[in-house]
């Protein structure tokens, strides 16, 4: 007994063919379409290479400003810069510019770092710069620290700030512990 074959007619033959043909070029596509999609960025590292941008042209700036200052703005500048990280409360910032072997003896972790910035440092210091000298790339300032809130003209500190600045926005610094 011969079974019941089905029988295509060439017009049929042609249209499955060309069926199979498209069903297989969509699914090409879509593999292809899910690998580069794959090697895209996605969100979150454009948003990282955004910010880097905008980090690396904020630091250029930056550069250019101090590139126009005088030696005593500059240092002032960067002593500056010092304070805020410490008035904002962001203490690893300021203890990151502190020289390596300045903070091996005096504050080896950042807890003792913190531990003494209120011993020196108010909410609201004032800074009076004093004096400055320059030895090769060191700088040496005199200042007097008072606490501009709370403070009585005889509790006045007075300190030494050293900053070795290697390049521009580039320095380390130490003070004198009181």
């Amino acid at each position: 007994m011969e079974k019941n074959k089905i029988q295509f007619s060439s017009t049929d033959k042609k249209l499955y063919i060309g069926v199979a043909i498209i069903l297989l070029i969509v699914i090409l596509a879509a593999i292809i379409n899910a690998r580069s999609r794959m090697n895209q960025p996605t969100i979150g590292d454009i948003d990282e290479v955004t910010q880097e941008v905008l980090e690396n042209d904020k630091n250029q700036k930056l550069v250019a400003a101090l590139q126009n200052m005088e030696e005593k703005d500059r240092m002032e500048y960067y002593f500056g810069m010092f304070l805020g990280y410490i008035e904002e409360g962001k203490y690893e910032r300021a203890y990151d510019l502190l020289y390596s072997d300045f903070k091996n003896l005096y504050f080896p972790t950042l807890e003792d770092f913190e531990k003494y910035i209120p011993t020196v440092f108010t909410e609201m210091s004032d800074i009076a710069h004093e004096n400055i000298e320059r030895s090769g790339d060191v700088y040496i300032l005199w200042i007097t620290i008072a606490d501009a809130i709370h403070g009585k003209p005889s509790d006045k500190k007075e300190m030494n700030i050293v900053i070795q600045e290697k390049d521009y926005n580039d320095f380390v610094m130490s003070f004198s512990v009181i």
